[in-house]
Parts: structure tokens; C-alpha cells; sequence
């Protein structure tokens, strides 16, 4: 008791001394939260930044040069865009994300093809302004031919007949037991196509019709371009709008550069007018015989000014060097898109947007991932389109049109022939391509009815299965 009453007497200025100010104790509380939530922050920030650089990574191993041949030719791959493609071209297109390998691989072909040298000067065959095949063609007239070392080229119309599905299907075999012959060995199916080219005047069949792919970009081009970025579009709207942040650039800044190409894409050389006179009297029909590689035989048959334009100047860029190099600007700013990205993201932007980024990032690479292994690249194409237009026929009819934009007309008739194997395909071949040609067209109007002995049952599969494609 005495002391409790000699601790009461002590004055209460004391007492507050040796009390903790209130005021300093919650601001020491406040500064320890603080750097709690900035330790936590840090941590965050780490470990996006560790997984944006292993998307990078692995995205960048994803990505081809072939999106950047549809970047510098829209109108070319866009040529077939409708109904049937939105949803592939507005999910699997978005060039927002890690890009910046398949720009440099871009890149070093326009070095090793000297466009970087000058006005002029290098070689664009090859590189992503215009796609060599590497397939090589032989021509059989006048006998005995070419050597067969003369290249394809961009070869529209081998890529156009190597996207026509062939599709057969089992049929019922009749059994030995029944007095029925055994079944023939099917090793591989495939197909020998017979193409026709040929000047036509007048009008032609709309339906039946593909405009070229050289003229400027239609609006259809410039809307396709547009959807292709629709969900990067969608989430940069959404940034803008809920954090008003200016790192929604990242966002729009792909779908700007793609209508900023489209708008300064480089012309192409169109169709040749049809010779008169003299010229088109003493031009010879030849035939070429094309190895597709994988997608069956292929012969053409034409004037030789009509078919060789697909193996040499056909949709070839002309030389302009302003829009040469807006487009090589343009390859390199996409290729610096992901890595300025992942910088941003690093060092100012906070932690609910860099989730955003990285969640988006993460659907650009395995977008890639699908573009490349489902063959997207050949989706919406001008060969995609004539290929619909040859589906469409059986046998005699399958008939197609290019035209361009002054009038001038290239028919294509295709005769597909089935067969059942590689052998039985090479024999098919030599009777299309005899070394006499007066044999050669008795060879080519009794074949064309005819049905194989060792492969009935593919054809007439092939054939209906053609007919439930179309």
C-alpha cells in the first residue's frame, strides 16, 4: 500500500514521459506495414517477371516468320476472309505477343538477301515479301523437254490444288469366300491432278470467281485486320477503362502497325494481258510436270505465257524503297513489342496489371502454338479460295477464275484421278506425259474416263467423299 501511494504521488508529467506517445507508435505501425506490403509487392513483381521471361522464351520458339508474310501480304492471306474464318483469325491471330524471334529470322533473310544494301538492290524472292516454294517443275514440250531444275516460285496455283482436300473413305470389300476378288493393298492415297490454264474473254461465272490478290486492300482486308486483333483490343479497352492507365498501348499498338503495313503495303505485278496477233498464233500449249512434294502429281497444260507467269513474275513486289522500309520498321517495332512490355511491367506498373499482361501473354504464345501446328497459315488465303471453287466440281467441271481488277481472266480446269499408290500414280503420269505427243493426246482423252483395275474402290470413295466435302 505504500508504495501504490508514493507511485500516485508522482506528478503526471512524469507519468507521461514514460508512457509511448500514441502518435509515434502508430506511425512506427504504419511504416512496418508499409514495407510489408512493398517487401510482398517486390516479391510479386519477381516472380511475373520470372514467368513473362519464360513465356518470352518459350513463345518466341512458337512464333514463324510466316505471320510476318501475312503482315507484309494482306491481301494475298487475307484474300478468302468470311464467315468461316472469323473465328480462327480472331482467336490464333494476335501479334502481341513474344515475336521477337521470328523478327529477327525475319530480319537476317532481308540481310543475306541484300534488301539492306540499297535502292534496288538484293533479291526479295525467298524472304517473307514473297514466299519461294522450292518446288521445281519439268516442261515435256517440245520433246524431250526441260531438265527439270526450273523452280515454282510463289507458284499460286500448286499451292492453291495442294490445299484441296483429298478425302476418301472405306467401302466394303467383297470377300474371297464369296467368290469376290481379295481386296487391293492400299499403301498411300493419292491423286494425279491434270490443270488446264487458259485465257477467257467475256464474262465469266461470279460464283466460280477469285479476284486477284495484287490490287490496294479492300475495306474487307483492312476489317479482317481489324478482328484479328479483336481480343487484344477487348483487353486493352479494359485496361484503359478500369485502370486509365496509358500501358494500354501495349494493347493497340499491334493492331496500329498492321494497318499501318496495310496502308504502305508494297504493289505486286498483276496478271499479263492475253497476246493477239501473230504473237498468240505462234504460241505453243506445253506442259509442266510440278512434284508437289506429299500432295500428289500435278500436270499444266497451257500457253506458255499463261502458265509461266505463276512461276516467275506473278504477285512479285515492286520496288519501292519508302515502303520497303516502313515495313522493315514495322517488323522491327513488332519484334520489340514483348521485351518493352515485360520491362514496363517490371518496374512501373502495379501488380493487378501485370496479372493483365501476363495472362495475356500467356494466350498470344499458346495462340502460337496453335497457328503453327493447325496450319493456320494457310487459312483465309487466295490459294485457300481456289481451292473451295475446285472442291466444289467432280472431275470435268471443277473450273476456277483469277481475275484482276482490269478485266484479265486465267481459267483453271481440274481432272483429279485417284490412285492407291506412289507406282500406280507414276504410271498414271507416264500415260499422261508420253514422249510423242500425238500419243499424248490419245493417252489424255481416253484416260480421263477410264477407272484404274487396282484401285476402283479409292477413286469411287474419293469421289463421293469429294462431293459430301463440297
Amino acid at each position: 500500500m505504500s508504495q501504490l501511494r508514493n507511485l500516485l504521488q508522482y506528478p503526471a508529467s512524469i507519468l507521461r514521459v514514460q508512457n509511448p506517445p500514441d502518435q509515434a507508435y502508430h506511425s512506427q505501425i504504419s511504416q512496418e506495414s508499409a514495407f510489408e506490403h512493398m517487401q510482398n509487392t517486390s516479391q510479386t513483381t519477381s516472380v511475373i517477371s520470372a514467368l513473362g521471361t519464360i513465356i518470352g522464351y518459350i513463345g518466341s520458339e512458337a512464333a514463324t516468320e510466316d505471320v510476318f508474310e501475312r503482315l507484309l501480304w494482306p491481301q494475298r492471306f487475307f484474300n478468302a476472309f468470311g464467315w468461316r474464318e472469323v473465328l480462327e483469325i480472331g482467336i490464333l491471330n494476335p501479334m502481341g505477343g513474344p515475336m521477337h524471334k521470328a523478327a529477327l529470322n525475319t530480319l537476317d533473310k532481308f540481310q543475306q538477301s541484300g534488301l539492306f544494301k540499297g535502292r534496288d538492290l538484293g533479291n526479295m524472292l525467298g524472304t517473307a515479301f514473297f514466299h519461294d516454294t522450292g518446288i521445281r517443275y519439268k516442261m515435256h514440250d517440245p520433246p524431250p523437254g526441260s531438265t527439270g531444275k526450273e523452280f515454282v516460285r510463289n507458284g499460286l496455283w500448286v499451292q492453291a490444288i495442294a490445299r484441296i482436300p483429298l478425302v476418301t473413305q472405306y467401302q466394303k470389300d467383297p470377300s474371297p469366300e464369296l467368290g469376290g476378288e481379295p481386296p487391293k493393298l492400299v499403301r498411300a492415297r493419292s491423286v494425279v491432278n491434270f490443270l488446264e490454264l487458259s485465257y477467257v474473254d467475256g464474262n465469266v461465272d461470279p460464283e466460280q470467281t477469285v479476284k486477284d490478290d495484287i490490287g490496294t486492300p479492300s475495306f474487307r482486308i483492312f476489317l479482317a485486320l481489324v478482328w484479328s486483333e479483336i481480343t487484344a483490343l477487348a483487353v486493352g479497352c479494359f485496361v484503359l477503362g478500369y485502370w486509365q492507365s496509358l500501358f494500354s498501348f501495349l494493347w493497340f499498338l499491334p493492331l496500329a502497325l498492321k494497318l499501318l503495313s496495310a496502308t504502305f503495303t508494297i504493289q505486286r505485278e498483276s496478271l499479263l494481258t492475253q497476246p493477239s496477233g501473230n504473237k498468240a498464233n505462234l504460241e505453243e500449249t506445253k506442259r509442266f510436270e510440278i512434284d508437289t512434294y506429299g500432295h500428289g502429281f500435278l500436270v499444266i497444260e497451257g500457253k506458255e505465257s499463261a502458265v509461266l507467269q505463276f512461276f516467275r513474275h506473278y504477285g512479285h513486289p515492286i520496288r519501292s524503297r519508302g515502303r520497303e522500309i516502313i515495313q522493315i520498321s514495322i517488323i522491327v517495332a513488332l519484334g520489340l513489342i514483348f521485351p518493352i512490355g515485360l520491362m514496363c511491367s517490371t518496374i512501373w506498373m502495379s501488380v493487378g496489371l501485370q496479372y493483365v499482361w501476363l495472362g495475356y501473354q500467356l494466350y498470344a504464345t499458346l495462340a502460337m502454338y496453335m497457328y503453327r501446328f493447325t496450319r493456320a497459315h494457310q487459312w483465309a488465303r487466295s490459294e485457300a479460295r481456289l481451292a473451295q471453287k475446285f472442291a466444289k466440281g467432280i472431275n470435268e467441271e471443277r473450273i476456277a477464275y483469277l481475275q484482276d481488277g482490269s478485266g484479265s481472266t486465267i481459267m483453271g480446269k481440274l481432272t483429279r484421278i485417284y490412285v492407291g499408290s506412289f507406282g500406280e500414280g507414276q504410271k498414271v503420269l507416264k500415260e499422261l506425259l508420253p514422249d510423242d505427243s500425238t500419243k499424248y493426246r490419245e493417252a489424255k482423252s481416253d484416260l480421263i474416263p477410264r477407272e484404274s483395275d487396282t484401285s476402283d474402290t479409292v477413286k469411287r470413295a474419293a469421289e463421293d467423299s469429294d462431293e459430301k466435302h463440297a
